[in-house]
């Protein structure tokens, strides 16, 4: 009897707790290919630390979870840009040639672009990369919307040398796969994000504390949108709204609104049990907007502007407003209007599940292309 195929997930992020983004991308991307039948190996890096709880979370999760402890980051390689192998250490790619050809895994997968040099020493195996947003040029893009750039960030060039080094690249949705490929990646396969839908085995909702909600992570895109919207609600006192997530952890984050604050937050059903409609006023950015999908997998009916739904099939227009000035005003309608509340709900349920459906044929998609290598 043939075995099973055998995946590496190689990851600077935890997966546990998925509290962020790209925490429950990687997740919700070892269940689907799991539930394809792909057996999936988790090496953390520790780029984030690790807590006993969050290594008891994912060896309880993952067959295999494999620790390799953080190095101290060299200097910029460039000046005012890192390069693509500052943040992954020689050591690390070198373990994971090891721990191929020992464990002789079918596919090795490398989250996030600045982690590509893991790859170089994987061989008779599937090196795939799976890129979440685009990083060429990301701090150039910042600064053009007024915002200080943070986290990784590096050159086209040096962008382009990373997804060299896999044989499938995987983009978050289908306008970087276009800018990916353009940048020599060799295949590119859009795999969007779809996490378990809540709203069709939640029985019942609690009553929520609050109106409107917000939930996001600490990045300058999210910091600068919550400010806008802040502004915004300090002149709408009727629209009560709470607000969770590690961007609380902000020390420059000031509000004049007074939003009820959910912090610490367990686990991220708090704040979907605590909101009635949850609110992205996102503007600018890069990637999938990972809060709103997930958002919209809890059942929440969901108002935001076009960059919130960017690479989602959205139709709808609280789907696609235009700024946070429009975005009030839709909220006023939304709290004044029983018919407005009916429809969004139903809009958002409907974008939802045809979420759903092209994430699965995308997900198919990639499992075939590891089950035929294991193949041969």
């Amino acid at each position: 009897m043939r075995r099973p195929p055998r995946l590496l997930i190689v990851s600077p992020i935890a997966s546990h707790p998925p509290d962020q983004g790209n925490a429950a991308r990687i997740l919700a991307f070892g269940q689907a290919l799991a539930a394809r039948g792909i057996l999936c190996e988790f090496l953390y890096y520790t780029a984030e630390g690790l807590l006993e709880d969050q290594q008891a979370a994912m060896e309880a999760f993952w067959p295999a979870l494999h620790i390799w402890h953080k190095r101290p980051k060299p200097e910029p390689r460039f000046p005012g840009a890192w390069g693509i192998d500052d943040w992954c250490p020689e050591g690390l790619a070198d373990h994971v040639a090891v721990l191929q050809r020992a464990r002789r895994y079918d596919a090795v997968v490398a989250e996030y672009v600045w982690m590509s040099r893991v790859l170089e020493g994987v061989e008779d195996a599937l090196r795939i990369l799976d890129t979440h947003d685009v990083f060429g040029g990301r701090h150039l893009l910042a600064r053009a919307e007024g915002l200080d750039p943070s986290w990784f960030f590096t050159t086209e060039a040096e962008e382009a040398r990373g997804l060299g080094r896999a044989d499938v690249v995987l983009a978050i949705q289908a306008r970087e796969a276009e800018v990916l490929a353009a940048r020599g990646a060799r295949s590119v396969l859009t795999l969007g994000h779809a996490p378990a839908p809540r709203f069709l085995t939640e029985v019942e909702a609690p009553v929520p504390r609050a109106r409107f909600g917000y939930l996001g992570s600490a990045n300058p895109w999210n910091a600068g949108s919550v400010r806008a919207l802040d502004a915004a609600l300090a002149e709408a006192p009727e629209l009560d709204w709470l607000i969770a997530g590690s961007i609380l952890r902000r020390g420059d984050l000031r509000l004049r609104s007074r939003p009820l604050v959910l912090d610490p937050l367990a686990e991220v059903a708090e704040f979907y049990h605590a909101v009635d409609c949850v609110v992205n006023p996102m503007t600018g950015g890069t990637g999938l907007k990972i809060k709103t999908v997930e958002a919209l997998m809890h059942g929440r009916p969901v108002l935001g502007t076009a960059d919130a739904f960017a690479g989602l099939p959205a139709a709808h227009p609280a789907h696609q407003v235009a700024d946070v000035p429009a975005l009030i005003a839709l909220m006023r309608d939304y709290a004044a209007s029983e018919r407005v509340r009916a429809e969004v709900a139903q809009a958002s349920r409907l974008l939802a599940l045809q979420v759903m459906a092209e994430v699965a044929v995308q997900y198919d998609a990639l499992a075939a292309l590891i089950r035929a290598r294991a193949a041969g």
